[in-house]
């Protein structure tokens, strides 16, 4: 508030309004005399008083004296109009801030205004100058009572301010250790490096960091570590250094301490590390000698492992070569002869046992390949109640009137994804094992369970998850604890030499494992035994036996049927075309497969490609058969192979749709094998034409090769997976009709047949051979081509990069991605309009047709 003395009410209204223009936000009160003045300078809130100098009852000098009693700070202007210069002068020596005539009194808001800057100016530096000797003040109560050596110079190095702790730790006042007064306290030595640290210090206005020794006030020598960083004023002016000095005399006294204990210890350690070395070296030699020992140990076990293998090997076939041998020497003899008259019962014997012996032998080399998990298996879906039932009732023939064979099977049994005919087989070992285990009679149940192991189970260490469980138990002798442990080791048996080969378990153990299963076994002296079988479950609802029977007479060709033999070792050859133009086929061989191909090539009425799998050239049986379907597509193959680990086998199984007849094979599998193959095959085209046959624009069914195909794409998902009608109206995608097909294929046959069929269908074609021609195709025929199939084995582009750049080109284009390479991942920049179907290689035309409809492109 401002505070204005005037008694005149004209000039006190005139100053008021100038207040107003000049501070708008200032209130103004007015006061007449002495009394009302004084009251209003002891109410205070004053910011500045205005008195006029001439009053009734009061003048302007006491008017100055009373507000600079009561308000000292607050500015006071004289506002007059008989004041002279040399009043004016007095007024302002005695305190007055400013005064102004009434005849200017436009002068009085720059005056006021002025009076209030100045006033805050001397108000702000009070303040600061106050805080500033709060600050010093503070600074020196809190570097007094800190118990480091605090210290700071000027800008030329003289030390202008020690606190405290130097007259207590050096007994001299504070003053004396000023300017270079300090040098006194220094250990003599000392001083030259440090008078050098800090000259450099102070003209290079950077940091100080030395360590020195001083003489404190009991004359001992002490260590203190000096630290001083550069001061600037706020213009960036050096003023000098602000340091500390702290007191490291224990810290060094324990370092040095502490050095001669470690020297003294690390010279131990060396005498101990050199006494350890020395024992290690004694040891080493000691674990070399010993790991010696048992390297041999293992060793001998080896080769005593190895001799077993190989006795137990050479003993059994020793039998099944004298058994064949021996009747073969039988029929040479009265064949030539030399035994008198011909006996045709004994050379029908002589005939049996030979084979048996041959049939023994390899049955044995079977169970060696299944304990080692690499026979070929051929895994399906198996109702394991049906296949049980059906071995049951051979197995109360095999096993004699004193075994008693019962059933106990889950009616709900799952089914599981296995080789029947080994499961066969594995059930029969056991059934034999329990036999033998009963010398007397007993009884044997089998079972089925399904089961869910979790992480432990008492008679396997399998993996979590749902098994279909197979026991077989016995009420024979048990197994000795103490070989239940060996009792899957091939050749370990416990019966007499000769009686058994001792791989009867171990061939259960090795099929069960390669299928994926586990095998348990639960036995007591006197109570018997358990073998428990646990096979993964398969999720399908329905499952067969899995056992495919033949019986009647033998298959034999059908008119002019031709097959290709394929077969390095030559007697081999010789025998199997042999048999097969006794069954009536017309049989070419070849010893290679470059002599395969070559065949192929020339005639192309071969209705079958039996090959071995292992063939001499770089070539193997597999190889030949893709390159064969490249020239032939669709020609069925029938493989054959001794051991086919490897090459055709997949985890030790038949991949689907692969055809093999084991070697040693009989007349009677071979002739089988090869007539089920080409009723596939010919049954497969009868499909095929009967489907052709409902459409009335179709010509006769043109086959590539029987498989199943697989649609997906951006758009509609498709199932091509048969030859079905069209999708119905509601659901179908709107239909091109007369739509042009646009066929990207390299391999000329396969373009050739696939265009033809398409024209037979009612589709108007246009061919091309590489990704180039496809693209100008486009261009040329972009109007009307509906649907592009591109294969995406291209010679001179990837048939991915082709697909992206039609459907780049030409949005909305469906596009069918023909490939025998099975589904691929296409480019993710491929338009999110583009509908792309997958089919498989080799396909059915048929299917092929459909699948156009089913993308909306008919004929």
């Amino acid at each position: 508030m401002i505070l204005l003395l005037e008694d005149n009410d004209l000039d006190a209204e005139l100053m008021m309004h100038q207040l107003a223009e000049a501070l708008p936000d200032i209130a103004v009160r007015c006061v007449h005399d002495k009394r009302s003045y004084a009251q209003a300078l002891d109410e205070g809130d004053i910011c500045l008083i205005i008195s006029d100098f001439s009053l009734p009852d009061i003048d302007g000098w006491e008017a100055l004296s009373m507000a600079a009693r009561k308000l000292p700070d607050v500015p006071f202007i004289f506002v007059s109009g008989v004041i002279g210069e040399d009043l004016a002068v007095k007024a302002l020596k005695t305190g007055a801030t400013d005064y102004v005539l009434k005849q200017r009194l436009d002068r009085l808001g720059t005056a006021v205004r002025r009076a209030l800057s100045e006033e805050e100016d001397r108000r702000e530096r009070r303040r600061v100058e106050e805080a500033l000797r709060d600050s010093e003040a503070r600074f020196r109560a809190l570097s007094d009572s800190a118990p480091a050596l605090i210290w700071e110079t000027d800008a030329g190095g003289e030390v202008i301010f020690v606190n405290r702790h130097y007259e207590i730790m050096f007994g001299l006042p504070c003053d004396d250790m000023l300017g270079r007064g300090w040098w006194r306290i220094v250990y003599r030595p000392d001083l030259p490096a440090l008078l050098d640290a800090f000259d450099h210090a102070i003209a290079g206005q950077k940091a100080l960091q030395v360590e020195i020794r001083v003489i404190d006030a009991q004359r001992r020598l002490r260590w203190l570590d000096c630290r001083g960083v550069p001061r600037f004023d706020g213009a960036g002016r050096f003023l000098g250094l602000t340091g500390t000095n702290v007191d490291v005399t224990d810290a060094k006294l324990a370092r040095d301490e502490l050095e001669q204990i470690v020297q003294a210890r690390t010279a131990e350690l060396l005498r101990t590390n050199e006494r350890l070395l020395q024992e290690m070296r004694q040891r080493a030699d000691a674990d070399a000698a010993r790991e010696q020992a048992e390297e041999q140990l293992r060793q001998s076990q080896k080769m005593e492992a190895f001799g077993q293998l190989t006795g137990g090997v050479a003993h059994d076939f020793n039998n099944f070569l004298t058994v064949i041998l021996g009747n073969l020497e039988t029929l040479e003899r009265q064949l030539s002869g030399r035994a008198g008259p011909l006996d045709a019962a004994r050379v029908d014997t002589a005939l049996s046992h030979a084979k048996q012996g041959a049939q023994r032998a390899a049955a044995l080399t079977q169970r060696l390949l299944a304990f080692a998990r690499r026979q070929p298996l051929q895994p399906c879906s198996v109702n394991i109640n049906e296949l049980i039932a059906a071995t049951v009732e051979m197995l109360t023939r095999m096993l004699g009137e004193e075994v008693d064979v019962r059933e106990d099977l889950q009616a709900d049994i799952w089914p599981a994804h296995i080789d029947p005919h080994m499961l066969e087989s594995a059930l029969l070992n056991l059934a034999v094992n329990a036999r033998d285990a009963m010398p007397e009679g007993g009884e044997i149940v089998i079972r089925t369970r399904n089961a869910v192991l979790g992480e432990r189970h008492p008679h396997v260490d399998a993996a979590p998850g749902d098994y279909v469980c197979i026991s077989m138990s016995d009420t024979g002798a048990g197994i000795p604890e103490d070989i239940m442990e060996k009792v899957f080791e091939p050749f370990f048996t416990t019966k007499d030499i000769g009686v058994g080969t001792g791989l009867g378990l171990s061939q259960v153990y090795g099929f069960v494992t390669q299928s994926g299963g586990y095998v348990g076994i639960e036995s007591a002296v006197g109570k018997g035994t358990t073998v428990h079988i646990y096979l993964p479950r398969q999720a399908q609802t329905q499952a067969s036996a899995g056992v495919r029977t033949h019986e009647g007479d033998l298959p034999v060709a059908a008119r002019g049927e031709r097959i290709l033999v394929v077969e390095d070792d030559e007697a081999v050859r010789a025998h199997s075309a042999a048999a097969l133009m006794e069954l009536g086929y017309a049989v070419h061989e070849a010893g290679d497969a470059a002599a395969a191909l070559r065949c192929l090539r020339e005639r192309d009425d071969i209705a079958l490609l039996f090959t071995d799998v292992g063939l001499p050239g770089g070539m193997n049986g597999r190889d030949l058969a893709e390159a064969a379907l490249a020239i032939r597509p669709g020609l069925p193959v029938l493989y054959t192979s001794a051991y086919a680990e490897g090459r055709l086998t997949h985890g030790g199984k038949l991949p689907a749709g692969v055809a093999l007849v084991p070697k040693p094979f009989t007349f009677r599998d071979l002739a089988r094998g090869v007539r089920e193959i080409l009723d596939d095959a010919a049954a497969m085209r009868g499909t095929g034409d009967a489907q052709h046959a409902g459409n009335a624009t179709a010509a006769p069914a043109m086959e590539m090769a029987g498989a199943t195909s697989d649609t997906a794409g951006r758009g509609p998902a498709h199932d091509a997976g048969g030859a079905g009608p069209a999708p119905d109206a509601e659901t179908a995608s709107p239909v091109l009709g007369g739509a042009t097909v646009l066929l990207v294929e390299d391999d000329e046959l396969v373009r050739e047949l696939t265009a033809e069929a398409l024209m037979e269908y009612g589709y108007r074609v246009v061919e091309a051979g590489t990704a180039a021609r496809a693209l100008a195709a486009m261009e040329d025929n972009a109007a009307s081509v509906g649907l592009a199939i591109v294969d995406l084995g291209l010679p001179d582009m990837p048939g991915e990069e082709l697909i992206l750049l039609l459907a780049r080109r030409h949005p909305g284009l469906p596009i069918i991605v023909a490939s025998g390479y099975g589904r691929v991942d296409l480019s993710n920049d491929m338009p999110a309009e583009t509908r792309v179907s997958f089919i498989q290689k080799p396909y059915k035309l048929q299917m092929l047709a459909t699948v156009l409809q089913e993308m909306g492109v008919a004929p």
